[in-house]
């Protein structure tokens, strides 16, 4: 195994231990540092086109770079004549050719990497001040970086996105004025909302065992005045093809419950949400 196939597992096994729950800042500044120390480059940083006129330098080092504005126009001129692929520079253009004079204007070797960094995409830079040779060991090394850094970003991104669905719909449907519960059909999983948790008497609304669901449940019918009606349409409601029920009425001491039963399938999930009024 050569030095540049040992430093790319080496990256790879690092970032695989990088918390997924962190942001996405925070990985590229960790990640930008370990490629730096991997490839003993000079200068490493990232460049984020935050809008149509700026281009703007994060996670360098050396620091003093960071914030550093330069015009996106030239670059990414740049990066389309290149396809969007890495660009590796062996020896830097002269300035009037160097579109990131500013950047690298002290340098001899640099390499260009494009990230998606959704919502604004950016670069990968790397610097050295002797030039470099770029052989075929360091190229592969240089891809499985790209390729890895691609594969996180995405799963970050993916996660931060279904974060904040998830934080969306639990807030409204915690505030629904039903009690609302919904039972997997895979024995692991359930939820409750707050109105759900309070009927049933739960410790808090959320994520909750099936099993913890049905005996709590199972309690709240068994305190039914009409727990023998109850329990004849029970036996009609998982009997039948349709397995769902509205406007089942429990009467309970000093209320009466209109509850429905209703199957949720989907290609992700199967199970049952229940919808007490």
């Amino acid at each position: 195994m050569s030095t540049w196939e040992r430093k790319a597992l080496n990256f790879i096994n690092q970032t695989s231990r990088w918390d997924k729950d962190k942001h996405i800042a925070s990985f590229l500044a960790f990640s930008i540092s370990l490629v730096k120390n991997l490839t003993e480059a000079d200068i490493a940083l990232q460049l984020e086109f935050e809008d149509e006129d700026t281009a703007k330098v994060k996670c360098a080092s050396p620091v003093h770079l960071n914030e550093m504005v330069l015009n996106p126009e030239p670059i990414k001129k740049l990066l389309y004549s290149q396809g969007f692929k890495t660009i590796y520079w062996r020896h830097i253009p002269p300035p009037k050719e160097n579109v990131l004079q500013e950047i690298l204007q002290a340098f001899s070797s640099a390499i260009i990497m494009p990230i998606n960094t959704t919502p604004n995409n950016s670069l990968l830079i790397l610097g050295w001040s002797s030039p470099q040779q770029f052989d075929n060991d360091f190229l592969e090394c240089i891809e499985t970086v790209r390729l890895r850094l691609k594969e996180i970003l995405t799963q970050s991104q993916q996660q931060l996105y279904f974060q904040r669905i998830a934080i969306r719909f639990a807030a409204i449907l915690h505030t629904f004025p039903y009690a609302l519960v919904f039972i997997n059909n895979d024995g692991f999983s359930g939820w409750a909302n707050q109105e759900g948790a309070t009927l049933l008497g739960l410790s808090g609304p959320g994520e909750q065992l099936p099993a913890v669901l049905s005996d709590a449940m199972t309690q709240l019918r068994n305190k039914a005045l009409n727990i023998d009606d109850i329990y004849k349409e029970a036996v009609i409601l998982f009997s039948s093809p349709e397995n769902s029920i509205t406007d089942w009425v429990w009467k309970m001491e000093h209320k009466v419950l209109k509850v429905s039963c209703l199957p949720v399938t989907t290609q992700q999930i199967s199970g049952r949400l229940w919808v007490f009024e």
